[in-house]
């Protein structure tokens, strides 16, 4: 070990991963131990040596700001894009009270006002180790403020909170010169009630928007009036489309009530793994809910992936999705929802939801592969034929019903006039289905 170097500083360098290995690399090639908390390690800054309160007896928006200031002025040469922060934000286990909007990064509009800042991290020791109340005494606010300001993001290790039921987690706008895109959220909780997580915004003109993001081991939890995550906050700008390439990998969606992912516009969306619950079997909520706010969608982000994801509907008011689109690709591929199949309302329970008619007679090819299905499965049609879009089933077992269609079916249509679909090597309860597709 390097003179100089003690274990605790080892640990704590490790510990700041925010900024990956290079952090700690550099933390432990510098032959220089840091003290926690004193205040005068070159690669991190925590909050308590700020003045924080890891009681959360009083509130640390000070604190936070201050910390928060020193890591945007910690400029070093950037090889690709210019100068970014050599500090790590650091989150020391423990509760923090926030009681103002943008108090986790300052609120700045980068346009004019230093532009991007390229490479953000901030580091708790893990979720419920390191915890966030958000508590604000006014309504409609939000903790933090992306606005054409912060890219390449790396939040990690935390519990978020909120105690007010309108507050929002974060707002990001991004143009065509400033561009937010590439955030990244690993090991990170929300608790408590929200009206929203995540909302993507933007101007009405050609821009490079907030894309590339993604969820690593995180943890949904509490109820959200709007949605966790809405994509397009102004879903009328057609240029909203350019939101993209969208991960959720190993999460535990487990919440209360609400919408997960609102898709009012673009998409590609990937959902690999984890376990996703609605927990209050008396209240209303969907998973995934796909909009037709948009009456023009590009081609290329009209786009969801679900695979190897156990779903537990706890109410005949759960669905996993509810689409509307009219075009594009969805596929639920070793997926599996018929955890409480055996409930009395299981067959009473409408749990994927499919409007073929709410943009002309068209919807987007939606396959199954492998998955249990409970409850019966919708598609609004009309009185025309599906010119675009199908239905696909594939190897699934539809556990809840003893006919493959119709009024009393596993899969029904609201029109007279049936969707495409098709039903091959599937079984109906216990037994074999006969294959069986439309039009013959």
């Amino acid at each position: 070990m390097t003179r100089g170097m003690d274990r605790r500083s080892v640990m704590r360098g490790m510990a700041t991963a925010g900024v990956g290995v290079a952090a700690g690399a550099v933390a432990m090639g510098s032959g220089t131990a840091y003290a926690a908390g004193s205040g005068d390690d070159p690669y991190s800054v925590d909050v308590i040596s700020k003045g924080a309160d890891p009681t959360g007896a009083t509130p640390s928006d000070a604190a936070f700001r201050a910390a928060a200031a020193e890591v945007l002025a910690s400029f070093q040469p950037g090889p690709i894009s210019g100068a970014i922060p050599k500090k790590v934000l650091v989150v020391p286990p423990g509760t923090y009270l926030l009681t103002q909007p943008d108090s986790l990064l300052p609120n700045v509009n980068g346009e004019g006002n230093g532009g991007i800042v390229d490479g953000v991290s901030i580091t708790g020791y893990g979720k419920r180790l390191s915890r966030i109340v958000y508590s604000p005494a006014a309504n409609d606010t939000t903790l933090w403020t992306n606005y054409q300001r912060y890219k390449n993001i790396r939040i990690s290790g935390l519990t978020f909170t909120s105690t007010n039921a309108t507050s929002s987690f974060n707002y990001a706008y991004s143009s065509a010169d400033y561009g937010v895109q590439d955030t990244w959220y690993t090991d990170v909780e929300w608790r408590g009630s929200w009206k929203r997580g995540i909302g993507l915004d933007g101007p009405a003109t050609t821009s490079n928007l907030n894309s590339e993001m993604g969820w690593d081991h995180c943890q949904v939890g509490g109820s959200y009036s709007d949605a966790f995550l809405v994509m397009g906050m102004t879903s009328s700008a057609t240029q909203q489309d350019q939101f993209l390439n969208y991960w959720f990998r190993d999460c535990k969606v487990e919440y209360q009530s609400g919408v997960f992912v609102r898709n009012n516009r673009g998409g590609s969306m990937n959902f690999i793994g984890g376990s996703y619950i609605l927990t209050d079997a008396a209240s209303t909520g969907t998973f995934f809910e796909l909009t037709a706010d948009a009456t023009t969608r590009a081609d290329s982000v009209s786009r969801l992936y679900a695979q190897g994801i156990r779903f537990e509907l706890r109410g005949v008011g759960h669905k996993v999705i509810d689409s509307r689109w009219y075009k594009g690709n969805i596929t639920f591929e070793s997926c599996d929802d018929t955890a409480l199949s055996f409930k009395s309302w299981a067959p009473d329970a409408v749990t994927h939801v499919y409007d073929f008619n709410a943009n002309g007679a068209r919807g987007p090819m939606v396959r199954y592969v492998d998955c249990g299905l409970m409850g019966s499965h919708r598609v609004g049609t009309g009185s025309t034929a599906t010119t675009n879009g199908k239905v696909l089933y594939d190897g699934c077992r539809f556990i809840d019903m003893s006919a493959a269609t119709g009024a009393t079916g596993f899969l029904r249509w609201t029109g007279s006039v049936a969707p495409r679909y098709e039903m091959r090597d599937c079984l109906i309860g216990a037994n074999y289905l006969t294959d069986v597709k439309n039009p013959a």
